[in-house]
């Protein structure tokens, strides 16, 4: 039984930087492999011929070009996914039985596109979605007729029982956390339950175009899974918010330590990062990883995305010791009338403080910020740069903020009469991905006028990129490499390379 699984291109047509593996899809391909099912593939669209753009300050104009990309026939990218499903022709051997592709809400114009071309080389495929859309908005993909199935929530126990069902002709409604047509109706099975045991590791043996990968791609791993927090934008709901559900799972330290021993002798990786949703939940089990990380000698570097309520001065020492060398930390705004009601569950007083203690402690780290939320002000928005310039993050990222569906912030946008409920589908194939959901392309704040927000998000854009360009923000994110340097001195140069372009674009 022949089992494609697939991320489908999005940074393949705008030529952004592409890094790491598509981590979901490996944890489905390992349970299926750990259950009998031998011929199960990863084709990643986004690494075949991957980008090396790293200044997203003008994500919004490149992403125009994702729009291009998606429905003309004859680029590279189709062409490629043609190559990848002609592996599978009938007189080849046999042929494709089932196709997963991931969907967030930003590329569903591109599972779309993706499970059309699917159905053209292989109509008696079974095409499945799952992922953030299919969790969110699970009725919306069957109103693509190339999609039979969806599911909703974590993917790996689902899809290894609909795959049993599937080769074993048996019905697909006792399967939890699946969606599909029946008799013309859409069926919705009761919603799946949380994995408690997440210590399998991710198959990346099952990717096509492995060689394609640097070590420092196949170092993404996660130590935990979950977030206890409700911040008002947020659609990681597959970690069961949407049934009132919080639990943070952790995995082993043990598992942990051997995943990482393991990709350090099979790929040669020295730079991890910890994909947890929200990392050093748990105070005390965070101390035992680090102290297990040095105990063992890995002789590492690692990342991790975490909150400013979430660290101290001893624990940011604790994980210097350990290899940390890189600290993402999502702050939003710089005001506070905005960060109550987006539910970030924190203070601009705890801001300035983990600002501090962040720069005190040596690790390069970056603080991360939205633009565009349906209640912002002008005076939101010069507050987020005051507050950016005060607490001087080593990098600073500001981006558009994207609605997601279910979540409370879109339905303040919805009740503002800023964001529709629903979607044409073809929207999705016509429409910039950042302006999904928009009644009106131009306007996505209820106080600020579309041609002023445009003025102000530039300059905005603008600052934080001189900000980050500064001589000496860029030695210290050199410095913070300098291990991975001494140990592959091909990382220096592409790293250089990369710099230079960003510099000088």
């Amino acid at each position: 039984m022949q089992i494609l699984l697939i991320d489908p291109p999005f940074k393949r047509f705008t030529g952004f930087i592409h890094r790491y593996y598509p981590l979901e899809l490996a944890y489905i391909a390992a349970n299926l492999k750990a259950h009998g099912f031998e011929d199960v593939a990863i084709f990643d669209a986004d690494v075949v011929n991957r980008g090396d753009d790293i200044d997203f300050s003008d994500e919004y104009q490149r992403l125009l070009i994702f729009v291009q990309g998606l429905n003309d026939e004859n680029h590279p990218a189709w062409g490629e996914m043609r190559a990848v499903l002609d592996r599978y022709k009938p007189d080849e051997g046999s042929p494709l039985a089932v196709a997963c592709i991931t969907a967030s809400v930003t590329r569903f114009g591109s599972v779309i596109k993706t499970a059309e071309l699917i159905k053209k080389c292989h109509p008696d495929c079974v095409v499945v979605v799952e992922g953030q859309y299919p969790t969110l908005r699970p009725d919306d993909p069957f109103r693509c007729k190339y999609i039979d199935i969806a599911i909703r929530g974590e993917s790996e126990t689902t899809f290894l029982s609909l795959a049993c069902a599937l080769r074993n002709g048996l019905e697909l409604g006792g399967i939890s956390g699946l969606s599909y047509r029946q008799d013309g109706k859409i069926i919705h099975n009761l919603d799946t339950s949380i994995l408690a045991d997440i210590d399998i590791l991710p198959a990346r043996e099952a990717l096509m175009n492995i060689s394609a990968y640097t070590g420092e791609d196949m170092g993404m791993m996660v130590t935990g899974r979950g977030c206890p927090f409700r911040c008002a934008f947020c659609a990681l709901v597959w970690n069961g918010r949407l049934s009132n559900q919080s639990s943070v799972r952790h995995r082993s330290i043990d598992s942990v330590i051997e995943e990482m021993r393991f990709l350090r002798d099979r790929f040669g990786t020295t730079q991890f990062i910890f994909y947890d949703n929200s990392f050093g939940v748990g105070y005390e089990r965070t101390v035992e990883l680090c102290e297990k990380i040095i105990r063992e000698g890995l002789n590492i570097n690692w990342s991790c995305a975490t909150r400013v309520n979430l660290i101290d001065e001893k624990m940011l020492k604790l994980m210097k010791l350990s290899g940390c060398n890189l600290i993402k930390v999502g702050i939003e705004s710089g005001s506070e009338r905005v960060i109550e009601n987006i539910q970030k569950g924190i203070s601009v007083k705890q801001i300035r403080e983990a600002g501090r203690m962040l720069n005190k402690s040596g690790i390069f780290w970056g603080g991360y910020f939205m633009m565009g939320i349906p209640i912002e002000t002008e005076a939101d928005m010069e507050a987020t740069l005051t507050l950016m310039k005060e607490i001087n993050p080593p990098h600073a990222g500001i981006f558009l903020y994207t609605p997601y569906p279910s979540t409370r912030l879109f339905e303040l946008g919805v009740e503002a009469g800023i964001y529709h409920e629903d979607m044409e589908i073809n929207d999705f194939l016509t429409r910039h991905p950042r302006d999904y959901f928009l009644v009106d392309p131009h306007r996505r704040t209820i106080s600020i006028e579309s041609e002023r927000f445009q003025q102000l998000s530039q300059e905005l854009l603008h600052k934080f990129y001189q900000h980050n360009i500064h001589f000496g923000n860029i030695i210290r994110q050199f410095l913070s490499r300098k291990r991975v340097y001494l140990r592959d001195s091909r990382m220096l140069w592409s790293d250089i390379v990369k710099g230079i372009k960003w510099v000088t674009k």
